[in-house]
């Protein structure tokens, strides 16, 4: 508690807001995909809806990071979590490919508004100095909140039968579930205050713009490239396992709750193995040793083997994120960073559209094994221009960012 008093009192709010959704969001996750095909869904059908929020994203990706410049972080953030408060309300009660599509819409486009926020509200709410300790802290919240909801989310479906059935399909009660939490994060998020923006005149994009052009480009080739990498398995983890080794509900929340733990500890180590070697170097290591893993996971032939391996990998691979994320926005003039962050935003989702739908086509033919190889190829690809790109400039001082505004975050 004593190192959150040192953040402004909007980032505390965020991080409560943050937090529900973190807890939100892993129980939906564990279950959307066995509630779908519970439901009678093929999975070309399951498919086609983890790609529909990329490929709604797409849409709106540009178009609203420049809105949230000129409006501020708050507004979309509310907009955001009410809209997936709605769709997932939708989700829970559906099964047919309309109201899940539109359910699922609902959601894809709440959750662009809400990340496209997220990193420059942090960027605008702590010291240059404490900017990279704000970002680990934020990603940490949010995987232990995973943790939390992975945890109470395996014992969700067996609740639930007791209770009395809600929904169509035993998954339908704790999806439903998360739609409270989510209306319940609007809390913290309408304490937040936030001070009046600039207009937008005075902060032109085309002149700024120009310089970020080839750092954006590079920044947004491994986003692209590991968006379809982690569309093509990562949201399937749950199935394979729940198909390859048989494991029961609770164990699978047991083990993705473990993953989120480790992965919430390990972030908060990755800005001190940066001060040693650098933020890039940092994010190239993890990642490579999370393919490693990925890799072993995926030829594994025992759950204990594979679960350790999926453990770890996921340990791995998330805990620099926050540190690449945080050295984009600090390449990036304040007042293009909604900008910059969409189109970051954009790149993941485009590769996420293309990687979801090819999956369900791809799982049928070569199963999920096959799957997971090939998101180890685009990580490791990624990683590696990542690398390439960008540890020079990690190394070069970089632009002054403005002062702090203390806005809120998104």
């Amino acid at each position: 508690m004593r190192g959150l008093r040192r953040f402004d009192r909007n980032v505390r709010l965020f991080l409560i807001a943050l937090a529900l959704h973190g807890f939100s969001s892993a129980i939906y996750s564990l279950w959307f995909n066995l509630h779908v095909l519970e439901g009678g869904g093929s999975r070309e059908l399951l498919g086609l809806l983890n790609a529909l929020p990329s490929a709604l994203a797409l849409g709106i990706g540009l178009p609203a990071g420049r809105w949230i410049d000129q409006i501020g972080r708050r507004p979309a953030m509310l907009l955001g979590v009410l809209l997936m408060g709605l769709g997932t309300i939708g989700v829970g009660l559906g099964t047919g490919p309309l109201p899940l599509g539109l359910g699922v819409g609902l959601i894809g486009v709440g959750y662009n508004l809400f990340v496209i926020a997220h990193a420059p509200f942090l960027a605008e709410n702590a010291s240059e100095a404490e900017r990279a300790a704000l970002f680990a802290l934020s990603s940490a919240v949010l995987f232990w909140a995973g943790f939390a909801g992975e945890l109470a989310g395996g014992a969700l479906p067996d609740l639930f039968r007791v209770l009395g059935s809600v929904g169509p399909t035993p998954y339908a009660g704790p999806i439903l579930f998360t739609a409270l939490i989510d209306f319940a994060s609007l809390g913290p998020l309408l304490a937040i205050r936030e001070a009046p923006r600039a207009p937008m005149a005075a902060r032109p994009m085309r002149g700024q713009g120009r310089p970020l052009r080839a750092p954006v480009f590079h920044m947004a080739v491994p986003n692209f490239l590991m968006g379809i990498g982690a569309a093509l398995s990562i949201p399937f983890l749950n199935v394979y396992f729940h198909e390859r080794y048989g494991l029961s509900d609770e164990i699978l929340g047991a083990l993705f709750a473990l993953a989120s733990a480790l992965t919430g500890l390990a972030t908060l180590l990755a800005p001190a193995l940066a001060r040693g070697i650098g933020r890039i170097p940092t994010v190239a290591l993890t990642q490579g040793l999370s393919v490693i893993f990925l890799i072993g996971m995926a030829l594994a032939d025992q759950a204990p083997l594979a679960a350790l391996a999926m453990i770890l990998r996921g340990a791995l691979m998330n805990m620099a994120s926050p540190l690449f994320t945080e050295f984009c926005m600090e390449q990036t003039p304040p007042a293009e960073r909604a900008t910059v962050s969409s189109i970051l935003n954009l790149t993941w989702e485009a590769g996420w559209m293309i990687g979801a739908a090819l999956s369900g086509l791809l799982q049928a033919r070569y199963g999920l094994t096959a799957m997971l190889l090939g998101t180890a190829a685009l990580y490791g690809l990624g990683t590696l221009h990542q690398y390439l790109a960008f540890a020079p400039r990690d190394r070069a001082p970089a632009p002054q960012p403005a002062p702090a505004l203390r806005r809120p975050a998104g």
